[in-house]
């Protein structure tokens, strides 16, 4: 059995705890996170010869350490932190620390070895981190800009009902299209004139400098707006200033979501697989670089269905008693979900004549609810990602084949199995999805009519010993 060292990172550094097979006595060592302790972190575990390297937890507070192990070539492992807590409680004792963290793990890491079953936890495969980073920022930039603009649009509907109307795209007198606040031009004019009691009095050139120049359709927008004006009454200062305050928010973080997709552009430039899925029409910079940020490496999946159940497009085989059933999964990237989503209404709108854009049309005229006829249409774009992700990986002849790095096992939640065949949901007919509801309805009116024929029944019964 070879010895184990283990790591139990915190915000500040980490604390090592060195377990020998051959002895009882636990050496503990503490680093900072500085590049002077991590460098002789390093040189101990080198000089220690062959043992085992194990951290607790994966993608947190030991980034820096994996980072300095990666790069030096040394395998190491990684633990989720629940079972190193539940090993330490069995093992150890109810008492906690650091100390005691670590040497869990590294006995945890041991006793796994010894049952065959450590490789599974290998780091095989690693995130581009600056990627994760770029795309995870533009998520909340966007949910930011989705909780703005909801205040914003308060603030008008408190002020004006008119202008409310009319930039929602439902005033009777008004031509906008529907939904123009997120417009610069609009956005614009609110930041810099909040009061919008004054816009009856500027002229339509005052209105255009305030929206930021003379655009396409800038002038037309401002003659539907001076229709509504006259009916805008000034507003409080400190009206003005919430409205001024939210559209410079929702400029500002729109300006930042430009910022980073450029950003990505030219990053991935050169990257062969962002550039095949933006083959693909309907996906673009952002939803082709959240997708590779997310999946990391394709050869972390078996097969497809390992793909769409880590994105949560898939279900999972629930058996109890003599009941099976497939039940949707728990557990997966919510990021991917919604990036797969997002490419599936992006692909039916731009390729209306594909057959999965006719998929989906089927489905939505059987009655399907729209939210569920794009999971359908989400779960068959995996397939078609997984082959052309995969082969690029086989043109490339990268050195450890999939085969290898699926045996050695992931730590990163790749490995989610599902049963692909006749009976799963995805490859039930449509026929069958439609005639379940007037099942379950037809067997409803049986009961009811069973139970009512009973009733009856127990009442001829009642009168009929009373006459006798």
């Amino acid at each position: 059995m070879r010895n184990a060292i283990g790591i139990d990172p915190d915000s500040k550094g980490f604390v090592c705890a060195y377990v020998k097979a051959s002895e009882a006595k636990v050496l503990t060592r503490g680093y900072l996170a500085t590049e002077a302790d991590l460098g002789s972190f390093l040189k101990w575990i080198q000089k220690e010869g062959d043992l085992i390297v194990a951290i607790e937890g994966t993608h947190g507070v030991g980034k820096p350490i994996e980072k300095v192990l990666r790069e030096a070539g040394v395998i190491f492992y990684s633990f989720p932190p629940a079972d190193t807590d539940r090993f330490r409680k069995a093992v150890l004792g109810q008492n906690k620390d650091n100390q005691k963290d670590a040497e869990s793990v590294a006995r945890y890491a041991m006793a796994m070895e010894a049952q065959g079953k450590l490789e599974r936890y290998r780091r095989v495969l690693f995130a581009d981190l600056e990627l994760q980073m770029l795309t995870r920022s533009f998520e909340r930039r966007s949910q930011a800009v989705t909780v703005e603009v909801n205040r914003l649009w308060k603030l008008l509907r408190h002020v004006s009902p008119d202008l409310y109307l009319a930039i929602g795209g439902k005033h009777p007198e008004v031509e906008l299209r529907a939904n123009v606040l997120q417009n610069r031009g609009i956005l614009a004019l609110l930041s810099e004139k909040p009061n919008i009691g004054e816009w009856k009095k500027l002229s339509a050139e005052e209105l255009l400098s305030a929206m930021g120049g003379n655009e396409k359709g800038r002038l037309s927008m401002i003659q539907e707006l001076r229709k509504v004006a006259a009916t805008m009454h000034p507003v409080t200062p400190a009206m003005a200033l919430m409205i001024r305050t939210s559209a410079g928010q929702i400029e500002r973080l729109k300006r930042e979501q430009s910022e980073i997709t450029k950003m990505l552009d030219s990053m991935t430039k050169d990257s062969r697989a962002v550039q095949a899925l933006k083959e693909i029409r309907g996906i673009a910079t952002l939803t082709a670089t959240t997708m590779i940020a997310e999946i990391i490496d394709i050869r972390r999946f078996a097969g497809e269905d390992n793909l769409a159940s880590y994105s949560g497009l898939g279900r999972r085989k629930y058996s109890t008693g003599e009941t099976t059933r497939m039940i949707p999964t728990q557990s997966f990237n919510h990021r991917l979900k919604n990036i797969f989503m997002t490419a599936a209404r992006n692909y039916v709108h731009y390729n209306p004549d594909s057959h999965l854009a006719g998929y989906h049309r089927n489905l939505v005229k059987a009655g399907m609810d729209p939210v569920e006829a794009n999971k359908r249409v989400a779960r068959a774009l995996v397939r078609v990602i997984f082959k052309k992700l995969s082969s690029l990986v086989e043109e490339a002849g990268v050195e450890n084949p999939v085969e290898e790095i699926i045996k050695a096992g992931e730590s990163d939640m790749a490995s989610g199995s599902l049963r692909s065949d006749r009976s799963h949901e995805s490859n039930i007919s449509l026929s069958s999805l439609k005639g379940r509801k007037t099942r379950r309805v037809t067997s409803v009116k049986r009961l009811g009519s069973r139970t009512s024929g009973r009733t009856r029944s127990k009442k001829k019964e009642a009168v009929s010993k009373k006459t006798s």
